[in-house]
């Protein structure tokens, strides 16, 4: 991968992971995790960037970390080899991190972006206590240095971790342990099992960390005692093992001052686990690299839960649109479509029926067969009149359609005053429609009834007209219907004038005057069940114009408005849009991560 397409990857990444650290800060429930978001953002610009940027393994890094109090900056001492380290008797003394290098040796910083995020490098040496997002690097004389572990390492001075959240000076400490190759964890007798440096020990060993820890200012007869009850009480209860746990026992006044000289018997063992775990410079870079993308890969996940709450709320609103949408549909339907008649198609039935009667001379016989059949007429109109009830006057399609979308607007507004104490992304809804989402709303409907309107056309005319023009255009059909219908009259009309000059001779007037009553009777028979297909066959196209009305709603106005609505939280620059970008590019960037420290390492 090129160097710039490298830069571009991990920026983007710890871009994004401070975006999720951020967005924790916000949401109290997630406020513990923005440490740790925090911490993988830093991961990503303080070892793996330089790592692919060509960052040489010299220098290794050791951090001292720990609860206010606990005898760091003493601990420190003893691995620099001179008492450099501002020891203070003031919790938090310590507020920016110090790191300590031999004074003629020159420290190769990595070049790449980002490295220890917002820490800038003080230009002289300040207190300590200065509490400003700095750090500084103090010169050890080679006499001095020689006691400690210089030659290997820089030596970090770190705050302590007085809150879990991040704000004030514990970001700080974050940066450094993450650049960290080993972390020294100083816990003293008197507060060894807080909550918060335990949590931090938690953090370190689960992200791979090599991990010494410290235990302090016990008495020495009680040391063996307070190691096995730190083992059982915190170190036990870890995901991962510490490398090893030493002890340092209540130090007198002079040894504090120089603990190097006056307590080599504690000093020397902290010296030489650090020394072994640096042996060599390569390989303990290597595993600091692999412990990094390994927690980063592992921890995916986790990293991203902040927004778990965010993404249900999201899902919450879509599902919100949705039902919206059908509700919508529905009451399109029930109020136009099922009461709309569509008249076109009464008239494309009355058009259809005069199809089948025969044309040209044929009328005549047509004719004949329409005074047989007019009792049938008179009493189909007789109980038409008298049984119709009057029309249903249906309300304008487009009256409908406001109506409906009025109802679903009115939806919004309602669930999200309702939930609004649950989750801000319904706050940020009702702040939307303050601003006028509603007007957006109705915009965006009024573009797609235009289109609906264009698309609908004549598309009743043409499907009324086909279904007589269809026929029309295919004579030997229609031949085949007229004559079938014809033929059936006449054989039932001819039938008829046989039977009653069979049944005159034989059974006398009485059966041919019923035999004579047969022939408008077939003949009505026959037309009404002529009328009766001809009406089903109409009726099947005014559904299907019904159903394919319904689809064009739904194509080009609900259908739209549902899309578009069920992005608006994601769009205009909205932190759900920022989220939504975040969560979609963290997984691909972290596989293309893993893959540029794999080729890099072949």
């Amino acid at each position: 991968m090129e160097q710039a397409a490298v830069r571009s990857l991990t920026k983007q990444l710890a871009e994004d992971l401070a975006w999720l650290e951020q967005h924790a800060c916000s949401q109290p429930q997630h406020a513990a995790q923005a440490g740790e978001l925090r911490y993988a953002a830093a991961l990503v610009r303080n070892v793996v960037g330089p790592f692919l940027e060509g960052q040489g393994a010299a220098p290794l890094h050791v951090a001292v970390v720990g609860g206010a109090g606990a005898g760091k900056s003493t601990v420190a001492n003893m691995l620099c080899g001179a008492g450099l380290a501002e020891s203070n008797p003031q919790a938090g003394f310590t507020r920016h991190p110090v790191a300590y290098a031999p004074i003629n040796a020159a420290v190769d910083w990595p070049s790449s972006l980002g490295f220890l995020g917002s820490l800038q490098r003080l230009n002289k040496n300040e207190p300590s206590s200065l509490d400003a997002d700095v750090y500084q690097l103090r010169r050890v004389s080679p006499e001095a240095g020689q006691f400690g572990v210089l030659d290997k390492f820089l030596v970090w001075d770190c705050p302590d971790m007085t809150t879990w959240v991040a704000t004030g000076y514990v970001p700080r400490l974050l940066e450094v342990a993450a650049l960290a190759d080993v972390v020294v964890y100083v816990a003293s007798d008197e507060r060894y099992n807080d909550e918060v440096p335990t949590q931090f020990l938690n953090l370190l060993l689960r992200s791979g960390k090599m991990v010494v820890v410290c235990l302090v200012k016990m008495r020495e007869a009680d040391a063996p005692a307070f190691v096995a009850h730190f083992q059982r009480e915190v170190l036990d209860r870890m995901p991962a093992r510490a490398v090893a746990t030493l002890t340092v026992p209540q130090l007198t006044p002079l040894q504090i001052v120089d603990p190097c000289r006056n307590a080599p018997e504690y000093r020397v063992p902290i010296v030489n686990q650090i020394f072994v775990l640096g042996e060599p410079l390569s390989v303990a870079r290597q595993r600091t690299l692999r412990a990094a993308t390994g927690y980063l890969s592992s921890h995916q996940q986790h990293l991203v839960s902040v927004a778990r709450d965010d993404l249900l709320a999201l899902e919450g609103w879509r599902q919100l649109v949705r039902e919206g949408q059908l509700e919508f549909d529905d009451r399109y339907r029930r109020e136009f479509l099922t009461t709309e008649r569509f008249r076109r198609f009464d008239e494309a039935l009355v058009r259809l029926l005069e199809l089948l009667e025969l044309p040209g001379v044929g009328r005549f016989a047509s004719l004949t067969l329409g005074v047989l059949r007019m009792p049938y007429t008179w009493t189909k109109q007789l109980f038409s009149s008298v049984l119709a009830r009057p029309d249903q006057t249906s309300m304008p399609e487009r009256q409908v359609l406001e109506s409906a979308l009025s109802g679903w607007i009115d939806h919004f507004r309602k669930e999200a005053a309702s939930k609004a104490a649950t989750h801000p992304l319904w706050q940020y809804v009702l702040q939307g429609f303050n601003a006028g989402l509603d007007t957006q709303i109705k915009e965006r409907f009024n573009e797609s009834f235009r289109g609906f309107q264009i698309s609908l056309g004549d598309e009743v005319e043409r499907t009324a007209r086909a279904i007589y023009e269809d026929l029309e255009k295919s004579p030997n059909a229609l031949a085949a219907f007229r004559g079938t219908k014809f033929t059936l009259e006449v054989v039932t009309i001819t039938g008829s004038a046989a039977a009653i000059l069979l049944a005159v001779p034989t059974f006398g007037v009485g059966p041919a005057i019923a035999a004579v009553a047969m022939a408008p009777l077939s003949a009505s028979v026959i037309q009404m069940l002529t009328e009766f297909f001809g009406k089903q066959y109409v009726e099947f196209h005014r559904e299907q114009t019904r159903a394919r009305q319904q689809a064009l709603v739904m194509q080009y106005i609900s259908q739209p408005l549902t899309e578009w609505l069920t992005r608006w939280p994601t769009t205009g620059g909205s932190a759900y849009e920022r989220l939504q970008l975040v969560l979609k590019r963290f997984p691909e960037n972290l596989q293309q991560l893993e893959a540029a420290v794999a080729a890099a390492n072949k």
